[in-house]
């Protein structure tokens, strides 16, 4: 006599949560644990997940704090006499310098979620994923405030 190995519906107090595909906005909404495909065959396929990994929630943290730093410094060297080439910084530099900050602060955090959300989605039909672009971000505002120091002190 074979034993059978599939739970029996009667016995299920909710539907099948497998049957619909998982929401990008449970990863905001949700209260999941998946922080990545359980096999490894499916690294290969874009997927969402539930949860972010600690390195994920640093990169982001430390990409706003640099964020925040080079508008600081921005400042700094405005006052000594450089100009803002972005025209966008321009404008809100025209509002005054909590404009500037604030204004820098909401758009470099307002990409971030959607960074978050497709981190595991492949750029292009690349292997390139959307999550490689955040440590790449913050390498960028690495040598951006590199730049500015020697602007500053060279």
């Amino acid at each position: 006599m074979a034993v059978s190995t599939d739970p029996d519906p009667k016995n299920r107090s909710s539907s099948d949560r497998r049957q619909q595909p998982t929401s990008a906005w449970t990863a905001w909404f949700g209260d999941g644990q998946r922080r990545r495909n359980r096999r490894t065959s499916e690294d290969l396929q874009p997927y969402f997940v539930d949860r972010f990994s600690p390195r994920a929630f640093a990169l982001i943290v430390t990409l706003l704090t640099l964020s925040i730093s080079d508008a600081y410094i921005t400042l700094i060297l405005l006052e000594n006499g450089c100009e803002e080439v972005n025209p966008v910084m321009n404008y809100l530099l025209e509002l005054g310098p909590l404009s500037f900050l604030v204004g820098k602060y909401v758009l470099t955090a307002a990409g971030l979620p959607i960074l978050l959300m497709f981190k595991n989605y492949f750029l292009f039909g690349t292997r390139f994923r959307v999550g490689y672009l955040i440590p790449g971000f913050v390498l960028m505002y690495l040598v951006l405030i590199s730049y500015q120091f020697c602007l500053l002190y060279g």
